[in-house]
Order: C-alpha cells, then structure tokens, then sequence
C-alpha cells in the first residue's frame, strides 16, 4: 500500500474502475495514478518542490486534472486562478500569494510578471522527469489556497488543508451516501470551491467524474444520454437552462446539488416535478463546499430550507455571542473540521471571520425546532449572478476612476435567467458616453461584473460615515422607476 494518498488508494483496491473522463479520453484509478505520477515527475524537474505555492490558470480539462493531483502529491499548495478574470484583476491576487511558480495554458490572460516564474503546459512537459519522493501525508498541512473576495472587493485567499477536503467529502457521503457506480457530471469552474471538491469526492470516495470543458445544455443533455451519470453539481442558472430546454434527467441520476446562489422556490418545485432530485444546499469557500443538504426525500416537506447541517459541522444563529432560539433570524455561525485554516496573509481579517474554531458567514439565516437550515439573505450588498460572486464595492472604484463621473453605487438587481444582474447608480459631473464607460470598464472588470443598467440620480445617499445607504437609493430609485421592490 502506497501512503494515504487517496488516489493511489483507490488504484490499488478499484484499479479498472473509470477514475476521469475529459477531452476525449478516459483513464482508470490506476492509468490516472500512473498519469500523475509522471506530471509529478516533470513538475519536480522544473523545480516544483514541497510547500511552494503554484497558481494554476487553466479551462476544465485533464491537463488541470492532473495537475491537481500531482501538485497534492509533491505537497505543493495550489491556487487556481479564475480564468474569467482580467490581469488587471488577477495583480492583487498574485501580489498576495506571491506564488514561486504560475503554471497555464496557452493563450492565458495573466498580468506582467516575471518570465521565470510562468511557465506553460509544454513548458511543463519538457521538463526532465525527476524522481522524487511523495509529500508526507500531511493533514493539517495547506493544500490549497482559493481566492475570494469580500464585501470590500479585497482578495481573500482561503486557506484549505486536507483534513477540510476530507471532511467535506465525508459529511457528503454520510449525507448523500456513496455508490460503487457514483458518476458525477463535472460542469462546475474547477477556480471555485465546489469545482474542486468534486475531484476530491472522486478519489476519497472512488466514484468516476465526467469533465465537460464549460455547460452548456446540449453536452449536458448528451452526458445523461451516454454516461449513466448519478451525480451532478449545478447552479441555478444551468438549471433554469435544463429545464427550459425540456432536457429529460437520467434514471440513473439521483442527486442533484444545487448551490452557489439562492434558487427561487417555483424553480425548485418544477425542477422535482421535471424528475430531478435536486438537494437545495448551503455552503461557503471558508467551509470547503457544502456544509447543508437537503435531501430531495425532505424537500417538499421542508420547502425554502438548505435541509440540515452535513456530519459533523455544527451551525448556530447568533445575535453577537448571543445564541438566538429556533425560528429566529440572525447570524450564521458555523463550526466543524470543514471550517477554513483562515485568509492568507491577512491576520486582521482571520481573526475577525474566525472566532474560537466558529466562522462568523455574515449571512443572516435560521433554525427550525428540527435543525433545518433557512438561508435568509446572503451577505449584505453581494450580488451573486449565476453562481459568480460580485462586489459592489470592486465595481464602484471603477465607475469612479472614469473622468464624467463623480460618484457610483452598484447593486444587484433581480434577473430571471441569472438570478441577479448587476446595476449601477452614478452621479455624474459632466456627460457620461456609456459606449465609452462600457469600453473602459471592458478591459478592468470580468464580463459577468459589468453593469448591464445605469441610472443617473443627482446625489448617491451615505451616511455621515460616508457608507453608501443601498436600501434607501434602492428605494428612491423603484419609486422613480416604478420597480416592484420589496
């Protein structure tokens, strides 16, 4: 037997079982085992060593597959960049981690850095094979660092070691339950943190992973048809998608996990008449992934909730150190071995989100007398657009920067494909040609952050502090526009 390392685990015990899927090609547990073994070999001779920090900028594919696995199995830390961001956006990301190695594909998008530091996939392969000796198994060590942002707009980089991994792979199991036929459709960005969880399922849990490059509907149709899946991770957006395409579930598929943004109830309801079992859930990048379920079994009887809290994460609603009784609104407040190490390199922030083993979310919810979870609101001022957290405050910076404009307020408004859409309020000074704000935001701001409304208001409302009253502008701003807001 090999070390813990849980892929090689899984060659020696399920060796012809389907281990990937992706660009074509299939690998077992044991070809997979084999595959990584010989990119660790390559990445040890550029040189990748334990403990250095390598971010990766690569689309869903095996190249990044294996990556993943070889970086776990040199002890390295892997920081999976989003690859919708700009460089301009991924500077201060970079500046933080200050990685010793930034590993990508061709034609990625990266700021100016050094030459010595970047190198590509070919560049990877080129590499003389090294021998080297497997990372001691180390639990508490850092695994992964997966960059987020706060309502500031400041990058946070979750700290993930392998006990959080596991943890969340266990509470999904003891949840969910496993199968020795699990197949999980793979349409998730493998940057976030319910991307990358799906491929630590795979070897802890010895199911197979089908890996599409991107969702779209008709891939997703033609995995159902093909590939008996039994698992798959959506958003709400893609299941809007799938359901207005009258794409028909597998009788294979018996969970769906719907996350990464609030689904409205009807969605829900028609997605379980449609016959997908789809599980509400309620998790976080601080509790890697999931860290409440409902099961589909529960749904209707516990209609609007995230079900109940996974094994053996804890959730309390408090009121400052208050713990509050059930049916009441107040903060969630989580606590488990799924729960982050902290942010990276920002001990200020660490301690304020990490109180005594508890995450302080920020979001407001509530527990039922049985322990079911109601998400109530997520965290003030974000706004989440098919699954993409957004900031508020990020975008306002911008608007700020453009010479015509003096001051800006963004909010999210409702949207029935993408579940909000961005929108700005700007107090002007001068004429603002938006053909022209649209093409200077182009090149700063991630596509799925730009504004898609603008209103000019003669005064964006603070307080006395200077904090944008968002409430009230949203308010003025229905009145005026005759929105239906509540």
């Amino acid at each position: 037997m090999h070390s813990d390392d849980w892929l090689s685990v899984q060659a020696e015990i399920h060796p012809r079982r389907l281990a990937l899927a992706a660009d074509g090609q299939h690998w077992t547990f044991e070809e997979l085992d084999e595959a990584v073994d010989g990119l660790a070999s390559h990445l040890a001779g550029l040189p990748v060593r334990s403990g250095d920090r390598v971010a990766l900028w690569f689309w869903p594919g095996a190249p990044l597959v294996l990556l993943i696995y070889a970086l776990t199995r040199l002890g390295a830390v892997m920081i999976p960049l989003n690859t919708r961001l700009t460089p301009a956006e991924l500077a201060p990301i970079l500046d933080n981690a200050e990685p010793a190695w930034i590993l990508h594909q061709p034609g990625a998008s990266l700021p100016a850095t050094e030459a010595s530091r970047q190198k590509s996939w070919a560049d990877i392969l080129a590499a003389p094979r090294r021998p080297f000796v497997r990372a001691p198994w180390d639990w508490e060590a850092l695994n992964t660092i997966i960059y987020t942002s706060g309502t500031t707009g400041v990058p946070k980089g979750v700290m993930l070691a392998l006990r959080q991994h596991w943890w969340s792979a266990m509470g999904f199991a003891l949840q969910a339950g496993v199968s020795a036929t699990d197949r999980w459709l793979h349409t998730m960005p493998l940057f976030h943190v319910g991307g990358l969880s799906i491929l630590f399922r795979s070897v802890i849990q010895g199911s197979g992973v089908i890996l599409l490059p991107r969702f779209d509907v008709s891939l997703v149709a033609e995995s159902f048809r093909r590939d008996e899946i039994t698992l798959v991770s959506l958003v709400p957006t893609m299941l809007q998608r799938l359901l207005a395409a009258d794409v028909p579930p597998p009788k294979s598929l018996r969970l769906v996990l719907l996350g990464g943004a609030p689904a409205a109830p009807d969605l829900i309801e028609r997605a379980w008449r449609q016959g997908y079992p789809v599980a509400p859930t309620y998790g976080l990048t601080e509790t890697a992934s999931q860290i409440a379920i409902l099961d589909p079994v529960d749904g209707p009887a516990h209609r609007g909730t995230a079900g109940r809290a996974t094994v053996p994460t804890q959730v309390e609603i408090r009121d400052g150190e208050r713990t509050l009784p059930p049916d009441t609104a107040g903060e969630i407040y989580i606590t488990g071995p799924t729960v982050a190490l902290g942010y990276w390199r920002q001990p200020e922030l660490t301690q304020a989100t990490f109180r005594s083993g508890w995450l302080k979310t920020g979001d407001i919810g509530q527990l039922d007398t049985r322990h079911y979870l109601t998400v109530l609101d997520r965290r003030r001022d974000l706004i989440i657009r098919g699954g993409e957290n957004i900031y508020p405050t990020e975008i306002e910076q911008i608007l700020k920067t453009f010479p015509a404009i003096a001051d800006a307020a963004v909010f999210g408004r409702p949207d029935p494909e993408w579940g909000q859409r961005v929108a700005a309020a700007i107090q002007a000074v001068g004429t603002v040609d938006l053909g022209e704000l649209r093409h200077f935001l182009s090149s700063r701001l991630a596509s799925y952050k730009m504004p898609t409304e603008y209103y000019f208001v003669d005064q964006i409302p603070r307080t006395a502090s200077g904090k944008i009253l968002r409430t009230q502008l949203i308010a003025q701003l229905a009145e005026h526009e005759g929105w239906d807001y509540r």
